[in-house]
């Protein structure tokens, strides 16, 4: 028996297309758990289909009856970056338990790299103990996650930074005095601190995965 929860899960987008476009389903329909298509997407990796879910109106928040968002089922760190630096999705949201995808992903416990993505988006505000230069705050402007940034410019600070950071450094200033809308400054000021997140996960390991505990 098939639906549009096992179709998303196993990456039959025409499928999928099929059902929403015969107005049986929607993106965000939810079975008896409040899975939904979205859900069965992230989790697999299936990431043109989610994509495609997106354009179809497909919440990339959406909650399962758990609390639970597709960033919460997600398995890979390609899933989880593509989720929080194309789609957007809010790493912050918390299930039932008041678990954020970073917390629940630690109780889990089998996914190292998508653990440290994902942990080192909620501590973007201790930045500075990550060399960076760059810290949230509440006293500049807001990004669409809902954090705010400042930078740390003084000399005594940049002795300690490698030539690399002095120059995502000199990017942020420069984005700050440009003239340019705060939805161009704050675009452009995620991309940067995202990047810094990626460049921290990469120096971890490649891990073996252990069987899946997806939803089917």
């Amino acid at each position: 028996m098939s639906n549009i929860w096992i179709a998303a899960s196993d990456n039959k987008l025409d499928k999928v297309r099929e059902y929403i476009e015969s107005g049986s389903y929607t993106a965000n329909s939810k079975d008896p758990n409040g899975y939904t298509p979205m859900h069965a997407a992230a989790s697999y990796g299936n990431l043109d289909l989610l994509k495609y879910l997106v354009s179809q109106g497909g919440d990339i928040n959406i909650q399962d009856s758990d609390g639970d968002t597709p960033l919460h089922h997600v398995e890979t760190l390609e899933a989880a970056k593509f989720l929080v630096e194309e789609l957007k999705a809010d790493f912050k949201i918390k299930n039932k338990d008041g678990l954020t995808p970073a917390k629940y992903q630690e109780e889990e416990d089998e996914y190292p790299q998508l653990i440290e993505y994902l942990s080192s988006l909620e501590k973007l505000g201790t930045l500075p103990a990550m060399k960076t230069g760059i810290e949230v705050s509440h006293n500049s402007p807001e990004l669409p996650s809902g954090e705010r940034v400042k930078m740390y410019l003084s000399k005594d600070y940049e002795e300690n930074l490698s030539d690399e950071l002095i120059q995502r450094r000199k990017q942020i200033e420069s984005i700050m005095n440009d003239d340019l809308s705060e939805e161009q400054k704050e675009e452009k000021l995620r991309s940067i601190i995202l990047g810094v997140v990626s460049d921290n996960v990469h120096q971890l390991k490649e891990s073996d995965a252990p069987e899946s505990k997806r939803q089917r």
